[in-house]
């Protein structure tokens, strides 16, 4: 996904790092209970003393056009409008979110610049830091949606590192299997829900 704002172009990275996905799998019944309702995001500024009002104005800005859960990271020296701005997005945690906005930052800043700083964060509106299971947001619409409508034994799996997911009928290695597909080879594809 690729959007415009003024002279500011924000890439989707849709890959992940690491998840507080749940280490055992969860029914639809409990996932629906602990993953946020509906769509709607909440975002944060976060390091952003270094841009002026207006510059962080088009930051928030930008909360609109990042799935959660993103993040957008910045070089202080550089600032805002550099070629490269990217917004990391569909991951399944802000901790992810947070790692691979960094990490894309660092890889393209100058070597002379200051180290980036996490700028934006967009979370699912009533997301729970503690909850046993968080999902991106094209992961939650999927379990609510087409994964709902298969019948038992059925299973949902996400990447942590890629941001990825599958979900089939029948045992969890299918489930796996879409998955990793989904995530060109992802190879930590684990089981979250299973039914």
């Amino acid at each position: 996904m690729v959007s415009t704002l003024r002279s500011v172009s924000v890439a989707i990275i849709l890959a992940g790092s690491a998840t507080s996905a749940a280490a055992e799998s969860l029914s639809y019944k409990d996932a629906r209970r602990v993953l946020p309702k509906g769509n709607r995001t909440v975002a944060e500024l976060r390091e952003t003393s270094f841009l002026d009002e207006k510059q962080q104005a088009i930051v928030l800005s930008l909360k609109d056009t990042i799935p959660y859960f993103g993040a957008l990271a910045l070089s202080p020296d550089e600032g805002l409008f550099v070629d490269w701005l990217n917004a990391s997005a569909q991951h399944h945690s802000i901790e992810a979110a947070r790692a691979a906005a960094l990490k894309h930052c660092e890889a393209n800043r100058k070597k002379s610049s200051a180290k980036c700083v996490v700028v934006l964060e967009v979370s699912p509106k009533g997301a729970k830091p503690e909850a046993p299971l968080s999902l991106s947001a094209e992961a939650a619409d999927s379990l609510r949606g087409e994964y709902r409508k298969l019948k038992a034994p059925k299973a949902f799996a996400i990447s942590p590192s890629q941001g990825t997911f599958g979900f089939a009928g029948g045992d969890g290695a299918r489930a796996l299997s879409a998955c990793a597909k989904s995530g060109g080879g992802a190879k930590d594809c684990t089981v979250v829900v299973a039914d």
